[in-house]
C-alpha cells in the first residue's frame, strides 16, 4: 500500500471488506485520550487517522482542496493542527494525516488509525507476525549476523529492501497493511503461473481508491524465489498494478510485495539506524491459512453500484453449486446482502467464505430474471495439504 499526500486506502478497504484482518496493534494517547493504530509498514506518513477519528477527537483539520482530483488509487489527504502524541516509549507534538473513508467502511475498522514507516524508521526493532508484536531494541542481536542482509529503501514512504545492488536494483516492499501473502509483478506471476499449471486456485476482492474492486486469482506456492530469497508455503496472487507505476524506476524494479502472510514466515529485525534489514527465512511448518473457502467473491462493478457481482473460479465450491460470473447475490441463509450499504451485519462478507471447511452456506441470487436459491459446501483449496497442517 502506497501514501503520498493521497495514496492510502488500497489495503485500508480491503482488509475491512473481505480480508482476515491481521493486524499489529499499538496503543496510543492524543491529547490524554485513547486511540489504537494499526502498525503499517507500507503506509508513507508517520500518523494517519481516519476522519471519524479525528472528528470524536474534537481535532481540528484542514481539508484538502475541493478541486483536488487524486490520481487512480489514490485518495485525498487532509492535516490535522499539531496535537500532543503520546506513544508510551515517547511523547511528541505532530500533525496527523486525516481521510475520508465511506462510512459502510469505516465503522467496522477495529483500529481508529495507522502509524505508517516513518514514524519509527531510525529505531532498531525485531517484526514478528505470528504474535503480532514489534519489540524494540538497543542494539542488532548477535545472534542474527549470519541472517540475509539488505539494505532499507524508502521508496514513498514504504519500507522497501533492495534485493540486489548489480545493474538494475530489484526492490520488495514489506507490508504489514496487507493481509495477503506474496503479491508478484504482472511478470513474475505469469512466469509462475507457466511454470506451475493446473493449480488450485480461489479468488480475493479488494478496494482501491478511485479504482473499484481488484479481482484476482489467489494460489499457494511450495517454494518461491525473490533475489537472494527463498520463501516456502506461502500463498500467492498478481500485485494491483496501480503499484508498479508507484515503485518502478528505471533505476529500481519493483518484484514483489510481502504482506502479513508471507512475512510471517520470515525472522526480521529492522535497523532503521543504520538502514539495513536482518531476514531469515522460516522452515518451520506454516500454520492454517484462512482463505476463501468457497471459491467466489461478490462486489459491486464501482464504488456506487449496489449489487453484488459474482466472480466464480472454475471448479470451486461456488462453480460446483451452480453459481457463475455475474449472477448477483441477494441473500446469505437469511441476511439481506443487498443491505451491504446499510446493515452491519453484513460486512465483512470474507467471514462467510472463510468459514471452516464443511460449512454450508445457503446462497440467494438472481440471474437476469431469474432469483434461484443454491447450497455451496466450502472446502479447504489454499494450500492443498491445509488438512495435514
Amino acid at each position: 500500500m502506497k501514501i503520498i499526500l493521497a495514496i492510502i486506502l488500497t489495503c485500508v478497504y480491503a482488509i475491512a471488506v473481505y480480508a482476515a484482518d491481521e493486524r499489529i496493534f499499538i496503543n496510543a494517547k492524543i491529547n490524554g485520550k485513547s486511540v489504537r493504530f494499526a502498525f503499517d509498514s507500507g503506509a508513507g506518513i508517520p500518523f494517519l487517522l481516519y476522519s471519524t477519528t479525528a472528528q470524536k477527537l474534537g481535532l481540528k483539520v484542514t481539508q484538502p482542496p475541493t478541486n483536488y482530483q487524486p490520481e487512480p488509487g489514490a485518495t485525498a489527504v487532509g492535516w490535522t493542527e499539531l496535537y500532543n502524541l503520546d506513544l508510551g516509549i515517547t511523547n511528541v507534538e505532530t500533525s496527523f494525516g486525516v481521510v475520508e473513508a465511506p462510512e459502510y467502511l469505516s465503522s467496522r475498522w477495529p483500529e481508529d488509525g495507522l502509524l505508517g514507516w516513518p514514524a519509527i524508521s531510525n529505531n532498531i526493532f525485531s517484526l514478528d507476525c505470528i504474535t503480532h508484536e514489534i519489540n524494540l531494541l538497543t542494539n542488532v542481536p548477535e545472534g542474527s549476523a549470519d541472517w540475509m542482509k539488505f539494505r532499507i529503501q524508502t521508496i514513498g514512504g514504504d519500507l522497501t529492501l533492495q534485493l540486489s545492488d548489480k545493474g538494475q536494483r530489484k526492490i520488495v516492499i514489506l507490508d504489514t497493511g496487507s493481509d495477503d501473502g506474496v503479491e508478484l509483478n504482472p511478470q513474475g506471476w505469469r512466469e509462475w503461473n507457466a511454470a506451475h499449471t493446473n493449480q488450485p486456485a480461489t479468488i480475493t476482492a479488494q478496494v482501491r481508491a478511485n479504482l473499484g474492486f481488484l479481482v484476482t486469482e489467489e494460489m499457494w506456492a511450495n517454494k518461491i524465489v525473490l533475489g537472494p530469497v527463498t520463501l516456502t508455503d506461502v500463498p500467492l496472487i498478481q500485485v494491483d498494478p496501480s503499484e508498479i507505476n508507484v515503485f518502478s524506476s528505471p533505476q529500481a524494479q519493483f518484484e514483489a510485495t510481502l504482506g502479513f502472510a508471507a512475512l510471517k514466515r520470515l525472522d526480521i529485525i529492522i535497523d532503521g539506524k543504520h538502514g539495513i534489514a536482518y531476514l531469515r527465512p522460516k522452515k518451520t511448518p506454516p500454520l492454517l491459512y484462512e482463505h476463501n473457502r468457497l471459491g467466489a467473491v461478490f462486489v459491486p462493478q464501482n464504488l456506487q453500484s449496489e449489487d453484488l457481482i459474482a466472480h466464480v473460479v472454475d471448479g470451486s465450491p461456488a462453480y460446483e453449486a451452480g453459481i457463475r460470473n455475474d449472477d448477483v447475490l441477494l441473500k446469505i441463509d437469511e441476511l439481506d446482502a443487498t443491505k451491504w450499504r446499510t446493515d452491519p451485519n453484513v460486512l465483512p462478507l470474507s467471514r462467510f467464505w472463510n468459514s471452516p471447511a464443511g460449512t454450508k452456506l445457503e446462497l440467494t441470487l438472481k440471474r437476469g430474471d431469474k432469483i434461484f436459491k443454491t447450497t455451496a459446501v466450502l472446502r479447504n483449496i489454499l494450500p492443498p495439504d491445509s488438512t495435514k497442517n
